[in-house]
């Protein structure tokens, strides 16, 4: 097959997030599988056509997501036309592939789920959406007292079908839809109306880093090291652990909390959330490790970590979970998202409710109070992670419905 990755994201212009890592990796995988690969990215300095990592890549002189779709058109067009394309993927997120899909109605269009844009934005709203009755009752009647008529801005925040966008757009003319969550194909049939039969769960390929695989399961039972990686934003569920954190310092004195990467805005206006969890922990100032760590630090602090904790509101498919399973850590998650596919059937870490910080305490201090649950449920995550997202399991699975989506098209 002739397959083009259509993506505003793409390592190393505009590796950005993990829809860049995705791409990356599953462009190169299909590749080695001997399918005919080209992907069309941006890229904020240069316009060029070059071979990177043994792949063709066209990159649009663009840094603008919203200006991508129209202006790679002309020139996945231009390929097209001289050797055409079997299937196109593109992420429901920005809809890089809309105006290509319009153009060439008949090309088969795969689209592949990551978060749409509205749900991202009702997540970190989630404590605007879960104001209690009389507070937002305070809210409308202060507002009449003074005159005015307040619109509730709560509901502003909550994910809906709105017709005019874009991640909308996209994934309702596309010809497959792709999930890698079963959650997040629930959401987005819910919300946008797709019956659910029409989306297939094809969870991302891990290709974990070999010295992820070198670090010992071995649960250490003297250290008491709890370590959260990742952005501290709220989404990623930071106010309800900064609550389970006394809990978890009662019962085990000698516990640490390592806090690893870059601080984004807290529910707090002006305050970053670094100084969120310290403003909320007074006293517990020994307890707390903040650090800003790059991609080749992670693996050791990973090996210095007892308890892995991702207690995210809602995450659709995290790496970090994945490179934590690789690791051989016992892990904390939310059972809201993808995590929880990662860490179920069989078990393989702890599933809590990432609103509720008494369930988080108690997740954690289980796991800090038995070295031997650690490390059978580090032996169980890493032996899941290896072979349920493996790259010749994962690449099957999606050369099987392309094939069949090209097949169905061509009758």
């Amino acid at each position: 097959m002739r397959i083009a990755f259509i993506s505003f994201e793409y390592p190393p212009d505009t590796a950005v997030g993990g829809i860049a890592t995705y791409v990356n990796q599953v462009a190169k995988m299909m590749k080695s599988r001997g399918h005919d690969v080209e992907v069309f990215s941006a890229s904020p300095t240069r316009a060029v056509s070059e071979e990177y990592e043994g792949l063709l890549v066209h990159r649009i002189h663009t840094n603008n997501t919203q200006a991508f779709p129209k202006l790679v058109l002309p020139v996945f067009e231009e390929r097209h036309l001289k050797d055409k394309f079997d299937l196109i993927e593109s992420p429901e997120y920005k809809g890089d592939g809309y105006e290509i899909k319009r153009r060439f109605s008949t090309l088969p269009m795969v689209v592949k789920l990551h978060t749409p844009t509205q749900f991202i934005h009702e997540i970190n709203f989630t404590y605007n959406i879960l104001l209690s009755g009389s507070q937002k009752l305070r809210y409308i009647l202060g507002g009449l007292l003074r005159g005015e008529i307040r619109q509730p801005y709560w509901k502003q925040h909550i994910w809906k079908k709105d017709i005019n966008d874009i991640d909308y757009q996209v994934t309702a003319i596309a010809d497959q839809i792709h999930t890698p969550s079963i959650s997040l194909g629930d959401h987005v049939s819910e919300k946008w109306g797709i019956p659910r039969e029409k989306i297939f769960n094809v969870p991302y390929p891990f290709i974990p880093n070999e010295k992820f695989l070198e670090i010992p399961i071995a649960a250490n039972p003297v250290t008491k090291k709890v370590t959260f990686i990742g952005r501290l934003e709220i989404r990623k569920g930071l106010v309800e652990l900064t609550k389970a954190i006394p809990y978890v310092c009662e019962a085990v004195p000698d516990v640490t909390f390592t806090f690893v990467g870059k601080p984004i805005a807290s529910i707090v206006p002006g305050m970053m959330m670094d100084e969120y969890i310290k403003k909320n922990l007074p006293g517990y100032e020994s307890k707390l490790e903040f650090t800003q760590a790059i991609a080749p630090e992670i693996p050791k602090l990973l090996a210095q970590a007892d308890v892995c904790v991702f207690p995210s509101i809602w995450e659709n498919f995290p790496n970090v979970c994945l490179e934590a399973m690789s690791a051989g850590r016992a892990i904390v998650a939310s059972k809201q998202g993808g995590m929880y596919d990662m860490l179920s059937s069989p078990e393989a870490g702890l599933l809590v409710d990432p609103m509720q910080p008494r369930e988080i305490a108690n997740a954690i201090i289980k796991l800090l109070k038995d070295p031997e649950l650690r490390t059978s449920l580090g032996k169980a995550a890493r032996h899941k992670v290896l072979q349920a997202y493996n790259q010749e399991k994962i690449g099957g699975v999606m050369e099987g419905y392309y094939n069949q989506l090209v097949l169905k098209t061509a009758r």
